[in-house]
């Protein structure tokens, strides 16, 4: 197989890894419904990857990269700390509806050794940084009272993760179901409790 169709061939069990595990919470598909999606067969996967683990990984590494950018290109926008905020909130919750699996994949993936447990790391830490600055240029700007970043990101984090982590008990107790508008409504929401929670 030539490079290039060996490249489609990843990109098409990439895409079908990501529409699996979207489709299924979360839960690993087996190599046969990743190829099957896919149209491939399966000795594509060791071809392409060297097994289901480093295609995972690979997964998560895409997702890693998109998110990281996206907060790059936010750190670098000129706006004023409580604005940088709000689209990051947002964002943040986006990337849940994008990624929901990413979290435990990293997780799960951390089990397999050293390399790949250096994921959450690459995933966690330039989202610290980031309200490191951000919370030091708020406090500096007197927009923000003094908040510990470290737990301002796992307070972040946590509240926008549990929308989805809990979306059996939010269709279950509540009747209402993830779709835009409860997206929309989930953002604002948060957006609102995390800016009042930190004004100066």
């Amino acid at each position: 197989m030539a490079v290039k169709g060996a490249e489609l061939t990843a990109e098409k069990l990439l895409q079908a890894t990501h529409e699996l595990m979207l489709e299924h919470g979360g839960v690993e598909p087996s190599v046969s419904q990743l190829c099957e999606r896919a149209g491939v067969q399966v000795a594509m996967v060791s071809y392409c990857f060297g097994g289901k683990t480093q295609l995972l990984q690979a997964l998560l590494e895409r997702a890693v990269e998109d998110v990281v950018a996206q907060l790059e290109r936010l750190a670098a926008a000129e706006m004023p700390p409580d604005e940088k905020l709000r689209r990051h909130v947002a964002g943040v919750i986006r990337n849940f509806v994008r990624y929901p699996y990413a979290q435990r994949l990293s997780q799960t993936l951390a089990a397999g050794g050293p390399t790949i447990a250096g994921m959450g790391d690459r995933f966690a830490r330039p989202l610290l940084d980031f309200h490191t600055e951000l919370l030091r240029a708020g406090a500096d700007a007197g927009v923000f009272r003094p908040v510990d970043p470290t737990l301002f990101f796992f307070s972040l984090v946590g509240a926008c993760e549990f929308l989805f982590a809990g979306r059996s008990w939010l269709e279950d107790a509540a009747g209402e179901r993830i779709d835009e508008r409860l997206i929309e409504r989930f953002s604002e929401h948060t957006t609102e409790l995390v800016l009042r929670g930190i004004s100066s």
